[in-house]
């Protein structure tokens, strides 16, 4: 028996070459007697096509016969799973041919030799468009990807709280589902050992410096108020009332009504303004701009703590500003001061806690320095055990370590404490405010200044820009070059290479000190190339995912695992989100698009697409779009230039394609100037300088369903695309800061801040 041998043919179908021809009796018989003869030869010809060879003999490849049968019989038989692509090509096959005469046994086996498409790779390891699949377990499979934990994680979170169309229920409040409690306990406990028994407390206070003012020097340090008081319409529609409040001043959101409100509000509102319903909240006057606001976490007792940020006046903050550069420039030493409100819960059961609207809030703590304006607060987000702790000989709870960005360029980290059995209040300083006040040995009141922080770093030629906590330990920041840098707060030292004498003395940390560097970073990687507007982590599901935001207009996903490969950029925008926020329950990034006007998701696992799940009512503004994401619920908070605040839960979008989604405008703020009244000297010009105005609350907004479609039907059912009308509202109507609290007995409570120096924080679960 002889060794079979194959050659290889050309798969293409023999067919003559076409002929052009201007003569229109060329190859017609009747003016032609050899037509018969040329078409026997074509004939001829494509019979003998299967004796034409490709390629000589001596370059036949020569291989088993067992193998090739087996390899022809894998390419003709194929798995027998079609794709749908497969599908609707076999379809169009069997309908272009139907009629005409079955296809010779060579042609069929040539078919056959078409290369089969495996239904799970794709080009980018998901499909194009994952959401436009029917199947709802498919879309979340696509959202989530193919991870067990993943899918189980979203899925446990859509069960508690799709049925919430846009605020929370209180019934509903929970911890996240993959953050289970042995893992808090495990973080609350031992990963503060560092801190309580490792010498992390007294690393942090022996360099922390202060500096002792009185009354008169601490005034200096607060942003002067826009005016001396600031006037505001509030409350149901028809018995709106006009309140009046002082720099520091607060007001409940149900005040006692007059006998003729009572009677309007009967007839306007009907059974919606009982007063067995009241709104749990407080109205306060921060005195100008707020700038940015984050609860502090791990407070489910009987305080909550608010850090806030106020912007002085544009006169004075735009002072000693670079002409060339002020975003990638330090700004110069002026004074700034951050605010810690305490607001007391009910005495209601432990899930069922609210504000208190008869313990107005206190402002317990004011922090000064000379470091320029704060642009960024934040808590550390890490359970913590509460534990009593002794400073300088009182019994004190700590409220937690913030960080923050001041215009120096810094990023900073300061651990806070409210002293329990003392509350302060010294005048003078804005109306009646509480200082960071101790007793030294002369049993004497005194008032701090910080000259130096617990941590502070700023990297050479650049500046900070934003930040973000991966754990009790690390922080992440970014820079105005478009680096991400992140730090250790407390590096500890090897006991076997460095003693105790080699720590660095007290408050060289920071600016201020020239003896030390600042702290250098144990991971550096060039994410962006150029400014970084914002920068979060996914904790706690997945802590080492980074997602940042640049003036480049793109929106990265990044692994620290291995920064260089592991990333993925989403479609540039015109206009990038300054704010953006994660959304544990869905595993996704929520942030605003200035553009559309619309509330954006982004999934970690299909950050390339984005799903529209809100409308905006206007614009959010460059720069002035804010967004938050509820930690105990799955309800998205947004702001816009508008004044007004959304509230959506975008489950119902992201995960159910037919699903119809809603919102809701909880509150809206207007700003409007004031006109001069009688009798005001230099009236035009104050006014001119300090842009003095009156503002309004309105309130009691429907929910209403999701519309995203940018172009609109007219009366006959066609689509059109109009031009987009943007209003042009003044700087102070716009939401500057959003904020939900973190922790689980008061998951409700919101807190918004706007440009006219309001701010409104309102338990709205319900």
């Amino acid at each position: 028996m002889t060794d079979a041998t194959t050659t290889r043919r050309s798969g293409r179908e023999r067919i003559p070459n076409k002929k052009y021809t201007n003569d229109a009796f060329e190859g017609l018989n009747i003016l032609s007697s050899d037509s018969e003869e040329e078409e026997l030869a074509v004939l001829e010809q494509l019979q003998n096509a299967e004796e034409d060879e490709d390629f000589p003999e001596d370059q036949a490849v020569v291989e088993p016969e067992g193998e090739d049968s087996l390899a022809e019989e894998d390419l003709s038989d194929g798995s027998g799973i079609k794709t749908p692509v497969e599908e609707y090509e076999d379809a169009h096959s069997y309908a272009s041919t139907n009629g005409e005469e079955p296809l010779s046994p060579k042609a069929a086996s040539r078919k056959g030799h078409r290369a089969q498409r495996d239904p799970n790779v794709h080009s980018r390891g998901m499909p194009e468009n994952p959401f436009s699949s029917e199947g709802r377990y498919t879309r979340i499979n696509f959202f989530t990807g193919q991870g067990v934990e993943d899918i189980s994680h979203v899925v446990k979170s859509r069960d508690q709280w799709v049925m919430d169309p846009t605020l929370p229920r209180r019934s509903k409040l929970c911890h996240s589902f993959s953050h289970t409690e042995e893992k808090r306990q495990m973080e609350a406990t031992v990963g503060w050992d560092w801190y309580y028994d490792q010498g992390g407390r007294e690393f942090f206070a022996n360099k922390q410096t202060f500096q002792l003012l009185n009354v008169d020097e601490a005034v200096n340090y607060v942003p002067e108020p826009t005016s001396k008081r600031h006037s505001f319409l509030m409350g149901p529609y028809g018995t709106q009332r006009i309140f009046t409040l002082a720099p520091s001043q607060s007001v409940g959101l149900d005040p006692p009504l007059p006998e003729a409100g009572r009677v309007m509000a009967r007839q306007f509102s009907e059974p919606a303004m009982r007063r067995d319903k009241q709104r749990h909240g407080w109205m306060l006057n921060a005195g100008t701009r707020v700038r940015c606001l984050d609860w502090a976490p791990n407070h489910d007792g009987g305080t909550q703590y608010l850090a806030l940020a106020i912007a002085p006046p544009k006169d004075s903050a735009r002072k000693g500003l670079s002409k060339e550069a002020p975003s990638f420039t330090p700004l110069p030493s002026t004074p700034a001061a951050i605010q810690i409100w305490a607001f007391a819960t009910t005495s209601a059961p432990e899930t069922q806690s609210s504000l208190d609207s008869e313990r107005a809030p206190e402002l317990r703590t004011v922090i000064v320095s000379d470091w320029g304006n704060v642009s960024q607060l934040k808590w550390c987000p890490v359970p913590r055990t509460p534990r009593n702790e002794d400073v300088h000989g009182y019994t004190s709870t700590s409220i937690g370590l913030l960080a923050g960005i001041w215009g120096d360029g810094y990023a900073r980290v300061y651990p806070l404490y409210d002293i329990l059995p003392i509350q302060i209040q010294v005048a003078g300083l804005m109306g009646m405010q509480v200082l960071d006040v101790q007793l030294d040995n002369n049993q004497n009141f005194q008032t701090r200044r910080y000259d130096s922080a617990a941590f502070a770093a700023r990297p050479e030629g650049t500046l900070s820009t934003c930040l973000t906590w991966f754990s009790a330990t690390a922080l992440a920041v970014g820079h105005a070059n478009g680096v991400v840098a992140i730090y250790d707060i407390y590096p500890q030292p090897d006991p076997e290479q460095q003693r105790p004498s080699d720590l660095p003395p007290p408050g060289t940390a920071d600016s201020s000190s020239s003896t030390n560097p600042t702290p250098k970073p144990w991971f550096t990687h060039p994410l962006h190339p150029t400014y970084i507007l914002s920068l979060i982590s996914a904790y706690p599901t997945h802590p080492t995912l980074l997602i940042s935001s640049s003036s480049s207009g793109h929106v990265r996903l990044t692994s620290l695992l291995a920064p260089t490969t592991d990333y993925v950029l989403s479609p540039r925008n015109r206009t990038p989100p300054t704010s953006l926020a994660y959304d544990d329950g869905l595993l996704s990034i929520v942030g605003t698009e200035e553009n559309s006007e619309t509330i954006r998701v982004w999934g970690l696992r299909c950050f390339y697409a984005t799903i529209a799940v809100g409308k905006l009512n206007g614009a959010p503004g460059p720069g002035l779009g804010v967004v938050d994401v509820g930690r105990c619920h799955a309800s998205v908070a947004v702001g816009g230039a508008d004044g007004g605040v959304v509230v959506t839960n975008p489950m119902r979008k992201v995960l159910g394609r037919r699903e119809a989604g809603y919102q809701q405008v909880i509150f809206k703020h207007e700003w409007v100037r004031r006109p001069p009244q009688p009798g005001d000297r230099d009236a035009a010009e104050e006014r001119v300088q300090k842009r003095l105005g009156m503002s309004r609350i309105t309130e009691g907004y429907k929910g209403e369903k999701v519309d995203v479609d940018v172009h609109k039907k007219c009366d006959n059912g066609k689509w059109k695309g109009g031009v987009t009308n943007t209003t042009i509202h003044e700087e102070e109507t716009a939401a500057t800061a959003v904020a939900w609290n973190p922790n689980l007995t008061c998951g409700g409570w919101l807190a918004v801040g706007w440009g006219s120096g309001l701010l409104r924080v309102q338990d709205v679960a319900i």
